[in-house]
């Protein structure tokens, strides 16, 4: 190859070997290029260092722009009448794209940018811009005395391929020729009639000061003092949360349908709308009473695409009239082309969604659907498959991490989350519940008298906590309270959540939400036994249904029978028997919380639980077997709690004669290691029932209910003492109240309202018409009290009443505030106070302290009989019946704590005010901006963006050096600042910390629960393509996709899953078939190329530090 030839090959020379020592040989420069990338300044920064006296003419022929996050070049044609002002400040624009690059965040820039900008001051450096677009490159050396007589010549130029960039200099082949024998005075003729046609950048003095001013101050090399980095962190978090959409006039909107405008809940719909842009998908979890509902139908109205809503079924209204539910909010905001669907219908819209255009989903009360396990959130899953969907929700927090996901994953993508820097979402969250589970046994075995489950908690704690024994159960609640708030950081890119005091202390919304009514502390209301009742009372709860009490359960789990248990179970054992275990659980609890519900209730349940043993009893005598529903044990936890009771006696009337093995397990009792004890103990189960029915009749509880008599004592009392505010009341349970409608209609005759589970049309427009203080229509006042089942505790306005009744023991506090935010809402006060009336047993002749004392003992007994499922306590405290009498009637108000989004705005707000003159300098400033200050122990912390979604990170030194996702708010306390707090220069490891922070990437593993059972399903495949492949079989292109899924996108819930993986493929054609239906079934739902799609739409997002903060020790800086 010719030695003028320079082509940046490792076995040649590099252009940035040749330039670098033509400049130190010349004494004037003059490069022509495309443009002036700093990448290349770091190359000849040294040669143009030493060499003072040296002059550097820089003709630039394009401009440059920032194309999804690249640099390129493009040639802009001038206009004929653009100045030259107008010039240099297209050239500004350019200018700020190159030095504000991603690639140029380092600390040789940082570090060199102020030579270039000596160099400029010093008229060495001189820029100007071609008239015309010019792409050329030409590389001129003006050689010095010396070397011109030396070499017999004035000078020499390269002229090729390369740009002055690091790329074209050294990182990459190009091709250039460096010229010395010809041309060099033609060339240099070439270059000066450019320059003096071209625009001048650097030479007039105002141009230059604006110039050097763009450097220092709206580049990412800009010095900022650290309260204005602490200004920029706020300004950037509300910035995002801030986005402005205007494709509907919202305001004109609320106005003709006569809904006031809350400046929250526009704020939300912007939030809301950004969200749905960047993840596909939010979360609204304003607490009750806020109006969740009007701002999903304002969401819907913005978007301006089709959609469907899916909710309980009694919150979708009079499809017809379409004055109530949810079909009232799609008619009032104009949403014509939406449909209502209820939830319990989940399964048939799921196999029927083929075909339909819709493209929004909205899920109400989405946390029913936490569990995705279970057929309805398989088919919901479904549904929601590439649709943009809108979840609600007031209680997304009150779950486990694995509830959580359940949620995200129906619109975020797992696999390639856009909610967190690592797009190994399902990882992430599978470490998360594998914590929260070994914590929660810890809290439950911690001081367990049993010594292998308390030997296990401690193995834990010592593992988990990282401390010595004894257990320090705050320690283990510290670590637990830092678990919940990771979750919290991690779904609030796509969550909205403001409660009351946020609305009361956002220096906005204050101002429009008014006065709100104050709910009083809860008053106790005792009703009295007698001293048989009061024993057949205790009986139940602590003898006959207690934990190991007198009922056995045999008939729910079967498993525990049939096998002598051990520690050795396979996996599929310990989940059957757990599975069973807990359905017994459930069962005992359901008769104890019925029993305190009322007397009614819980006859009807024993009724109902002697019928189902009686007819298993029968089963197993006359075929020698039992069936148990595989079904109905998954779904237990998510019926509604009436409909337990139906569904058990339907599977005893009729499921049990029905062999559909796919569904249900069959148990020959021939086989059973323990089968006496089985058949004994249904037995035992029957004479039980049969005991309590009599004891029940003998004791006239149900006929001459105490319960009953004291409420309508009571009810009649509120009614003379506030003849004007109506009264509802809540029970758990549909069954107590038809065994108070009889007494009620005798009692109050017409002015009862009843609502048993099933909102009919009529009932619909009554509770509109005569509770809902907000309807449009005739309002009337037909009815003074309303006997309502939890069905009406969501979504329904009833703010005309001001009393609610707990007449079961509120052992839920969420359940209690949904109820009271149905007569709490916002933007609609009647009264100004509102009030909580909580029913307790006593015994016949105590006086109120006494009654108080014996009424706290039979919580605490009931407390005991619930076990986990009336959770009161937390786990550091001692349970006392004292303090559970203190907690159950403590305030239920919902007001939690100032959520960061309010704490910010009027932080924010507070900055504007007193200092607008920083708010506007930062408002200048491109991402990568670096300062440092002092504290008391050193810190490097970094915001970080990646899409909308923002991220803080921190990393110490030495011991500390461990990178840490933290809090917003945490964020805040370490970065904040006095304005007259000192800049530090950046410290001598900082560029070392700030690097690896940049370059961190988190690696999370998959719980070995989640990768067995996708192991199973993914070798179930694999073998599925061998056995498949020779029977030309047509589906083996959707098992591939199915495989890629399982592997990099994990989007399949946990029921599609186990329907691949739930039962080992073997070659046999039962198996075969079995395999080949699921799969037909996940191809019918699904979509034959669902993955297209997906992939699609998860193209990696750019991440960008947006600030980084140096915290220095100033102890050891002047060490």
């Amino acid at each position: 190859m010719p030695n003028n030839f320079i082509t940046n090959n490792k076995q040649q020379k590099t252009l940035k070997g040749r330039l670098n020592t033509l400049i130190s040989i010349s004494d004037e420069l003059k490069f022509l290029v495309g443009y002036f990338y700093f990448s290349g300044w770091s190359d000849i920064y040294l040669s143009l260092q030493k060499n003072p006296q040296q002059k550097l003419k820089l003709l630039v022929g394009l401009q440059v722009c920032n194309y999804l996050g690249n640099i390129i070049e493009y040639a802009e044609q001038g206009e004929e009448d653009s100045s030259r002002d107008e010039e240099f400040q297209k050239y500004l624009v350019s200018l700020g794209f190159a030095l504000n690059n991603e690639e140029m965040d380092t600390e040789d820039f940082y570090n060199q940018v102020g030579f270039f900008v000596q160099m400029v001051e010093e008229d060495r450096l001189e820029i100007r811009k071609t008239e015309n677009p010019n792409h050329s490159k030409l590389y001129l050396f003006n050689l010095n005395e010396d070397q011109a007589e030396k070499q017999g010549m004035l000078g020499q130029f390269i002229t090729g391929s390369s740009n002055l960039t690091r790329s074209g200099l050294h990182n990459q082949e190009e091709f250039n020729v460096e010229i010395k024998d010809y041309g060099y005075a033609e060339a240099v003729q070439y270059f000066d009639e450019l320059w003096e046609r071209a625009t001048p950048i650097t030479e007039h003095l105002e141009n230059r000061k604006i110039l050097i001013d763009f450097i220092k101050n709206k580049t990412q090399v800009a010095t900022i003092t650290p309260f204005e980095a602490y200004c920029l962190v706020i300004k950037t978090y509300l910035d995002l949360q801030n986005q402005e959409n205007e494709e509907v006039d919202l305001d004109s909107l609320l106005e003709k349908i006569d809904l006031k405008k809350f400046s929250y809940q526009s704020d939300a719909v912007n939030q809301a709308i950004q969200m749905i842009k960047e993840h596909n998908g939010c979360i609204i979890a304003d607490v009750v009473g806020l109006g969740k509902s009007v701002i999903a139908s304002m969401i819907a109205r913005q978007m301006n695409k089709r959609g469907i809503i899916i909710c309980p079924p009694g919150l979708m209204g009079d499809a017809e009239k379409k004055d109530s539910g949810w079909w009232e909010y799609l008619e009032k905001f104009g949403l014509h082309n939406w449909q209502v669907y209820s939830r319990g219908k989940i399964d048939q819209i799921a196999d029927n969604i083929e075909g339909r255009d819709f493209e929004v989903v909205i899920v109400d009360e989405a946390h029913y659907f936490r569990n995705q396990d279970t057929a309805d959130y398989e088919a919901l899953s479904m549904i929601c498959r590439g649709k943009k969907v809108i979840l609600l929700s007031a209680t997304p927090f009150n779950n486990s991490p694995a509830d959580i996901f359940s949620l995200l994953k129906l619109f975020i993508v797992p696999g390639k989350s856009t909610i967190s820097l690592e797009d190994n979402l399902a990882g992430k969250f599978s470490r998360l519940n594998y914590e929260y589970k070994q914590l929660s046994v810890i809290f439950k075995n911690w001081n367990s008298t049993d010594d292998k489950k308390r030997k296990q908690a401690e193995n834990i704690y010592t593992t988990i906590i990282d401390e010595n024994l004894p257990i320090d159960i705050k320690k283990v609640k510290a670590q637990t309270q830092r678990l919940s708030n990771d979750i919290k950081r991690i779904i609030s890119p796509v969550v909205i959540r403001r409660n009351r005091l946020d609305l009361k202390q956002d220096y906005v919304y204050a101002n429009e939400i008014g006065e709100l009514s104050v709910v009083k502390d809860p008053e106790e209301v005792f009703y009295y036994l007698d001293r048989e009742q009061d024993e057949f009372y205790d009986n139940i709860i602590s003898k006959y249904f207690a934990e190991n009490g007198v009922f056995t359960g045999a008939i729910y789990q079967p498993f525990s029978y049939e096998k002598i248990l051990s520690d050795k179970l396979d996996e599929f054992g310990n989940r059957q028997y757990n599975q069973q275990k807990n359905l017994y659980d459930f069962m005992r609890r359901i008769l104890v919380k019925r029993f305190e519900s009322s007397f009614g209730s819980f006859e009807k349940s024993i009724e109902r639980f002697l019928q189902v043993h009686l007819l298993v009893k029968d089963f197993i005598d006359k075929t020698g077997k039992f069936i148990l529903d595989r079904s109905f044990i998954d779904r237990i936890k998510d019926f509604e709690i009436e409909d337990i009771e139906a569904n058990l006696e339907k599977y005893a009337a009729g499921d049990l004669k029905r062999k559909t093995p796919k569904n249900n397990e069959v148990y020959d009792i021939s086989t059973f290691q323990r089968r006496q004890e089985f058949l004994d103990d249904i037995d035992s189960d029957i004479q039980l029932f049969e005991a309590i029915q009599k004891r029940l009749k003998d004791l006239k509880l149900v006929e001459k209910d105490p319960k009953q008599e004291e409420i309508i004592k009571k009810i009649k009392h509120l009614l003379v003492n506030e003849p004007d505010r109506k009264i509802i009341l809540f029970s758990e349970y549909v069954d107590t109240i038809h065994h108070l409608e009889k007494r009620f209609r005798k009692e109050f005759g017409n002015n009862v309202l009843i609502c048993d589970g099933k909102v009919s049309k009529e009932l619909a427009k009554n509770l509109n018409s005569d509770f809902n203080a907000q309807y449009k229509g005739s309002k009337t006042n037909h009815f003074k009290i309303l006997l309502t089942s939890d069905k009406l505790s969501e979504g329904f306005n009833l703010n005309r009443a001001g009393v609610i009744i707990n007449y079961d023991i509120p052992w839920n506090p969420t359940r209690v505030i949904q109820r009271v935010g149905r007569i709490n809402r916002i933007g609609s006060k009647v009264y100004d106070e509102l009030f909580i009336l909580n029913f307790f047993p006593s015994l016949k002749g105590a006086d109120i302290v006494k009654s108080r004392e014996i009424a706290q003992q039979k919580m605490f007994l009931i407390h005991n009989a619930l076990g986990e499922d009336a959770k009161i306590f937390d786990e550091d405290e001692k349970p006392t019946a004292a303090a559970l009498g203190a907690k159950i009637n403590s305030n239920p108000q919902e007001e939690g704590e100032v959520n960061t989004i309010t704490k910010i705005r009027n932080l924010y707000a507070d900055l504007q005010k007193k200092h607008p003159e920083i708010i506007a300098k930062i408002s200048q400033l491109p991402p990568r901006v670096k300062t440092a200050k002092s504290y008391p122990e050193y810190e490097l912390n970094i915001l970080r963006r990646k899409g909308l979604s923002l991220f803080a990170q921190t990393l110490g030194k030495e011991e500390n050096r461990v990178i840490r996702e933290i809090d917003f708010e945490d964020l805040l306390q370490k970065i904040a600042c006095a304005i007259d707090e000192p800049t530090l220069k950046l410290s001598s490891v900082f560029w070392n910390l700030y690097e690896e922070i940049k370059e961190f990437k988190p690696k999370y593993k998959m719980g070995r629960s989640e990768i067995s059972l996708e192991q199973k399903a993914e070798a179930n495949l694999k073998k599925s393509l061998r056995i498949l492949k020779d029977l030309n079989f047509e589906n083996l292109n959707f098992i591939q996709m199915l495989i890629k899924d399982l592997r990099h996108y994990h989007t399949l819930s946990t029921k599609s899953i186990r329907r691949i993986g739930a039962q080992e493929l073997s070659d046999d054609k039962k198996s075969i078939r079995y395999f080949l239906e699921e799969i037909a079934y996940l191809k019918q739902h699904l979509g034959e190329s669902y993955l297209d799609d997906i992939e699609s739409r998860t193209k990696g997002r750019n991440k960008e530090v947006i600030i980084a903060i140096e915290n220095n020790d100033l102890k050891e800086l002047f060490h």
